[in-house]
């Protein structure tokens, strides 16, 4: 019995902290995001579109892309085969000088590592991409090595901001990152470091009016018993 007992409470114990956690995250992260954009008196322009103004007029379409299907050409209109709009996927002028309010000024950031972020100590040791994530849970499929969020581009290329409380960011792209969107892991280099436990992902949407408005969850990997960043958010908020 309590062979069978002890697992299911630690189960049940570790799954209450973690919640509590996301919601500790949750709640830093949104108020950080707002009184940045507050203090500048007016929207700023780094989000996606919660309802896109392209929608039925341009439609995306890659002309090339490799072999796992990742887009390595300039995507184009399928109604009009020219060039998608700067703001397609939202305004993102701001987002250079957003990011470095929010992670330089606002957060309590003690730690940047700009890139290379494995070696520089700034990612757990068994801190694993989305593509080998993918990959272990479904063996058949075909996961781009160099695609977004992959293993590769996290310890390499990306810019990682560590908290004061040892929660950390990975910003998608370059220093400063060019578009918001985020892996977050809630407590850092403690355990499990597992996507759908204690790492997520997720956006920030808002509007041409409003600016910023709230974060949504973009899932790029789930390991087996997690959970998307909606479904974390639901569970905690709803």
């Amino acid at each position: 019995m309590a062979a069978i007992t002890i697992p299911t409470v630690t189960s049940k114990i570790q799954e209450f902290v973690l919640k509590n956690q996301f919601k500790k995250f949750y709640s830093t992260f949104t108020q950080a995001i707002f009184g940045v954009q507050t203090k500048a008196g007016r929207p700023i322009k780094c989000h996606y579109w919660s309802s896109n103004p392209y929608s039925g007029k341009c439609t995306a379409t890659c002309p090339v892309k490799n072999e796992y299907g990742t887009c390595i050409s300039g995507n184009v209109c399928a109604e009009t085969g020219l060039s998608i709009p700067s703001d397609y996927v939202g305004p993102m002028s701001e987002c250079r000088k957003f990011h470095e309010e929010l992670f330089t000024n606002t957060l309590k950031t003690v730690k940047i590592c700009k890139n290379h972020a494995y070696e520089q100590g700034c990612l757990p040791k068994d801190f694993r991409g989305a593509d080998i994530v993918n990959s272990e849970k479904n063996p058949n499929g075909n996961y781009d090595p160099d695609g977004i969020f992959s293993d590769s581009r996290i310890k390499n290329n990306y810019p990682v901001f560590v908290l004061a409380d040892g929660t950390y960011f990975i910003g998608f792209s370059m220093y400063f990152p060019a578009m918001p969107v985020y892996t977050v892991d809630i407590n850092g280099h403690k355990g499990p470091n597992k996507w759908g436990y204690d790492i997520f992902s997720f956006r920030l949407d808002g509007s041409f009016n409003n600016g910023i408005s709230n974060l949504t969850g973009w899932t790029y990997a789930t390991e087996k018993g997690g959970k998307t960043f909606t479904q974390m958010y639901d569970e905690c908020f709803k």
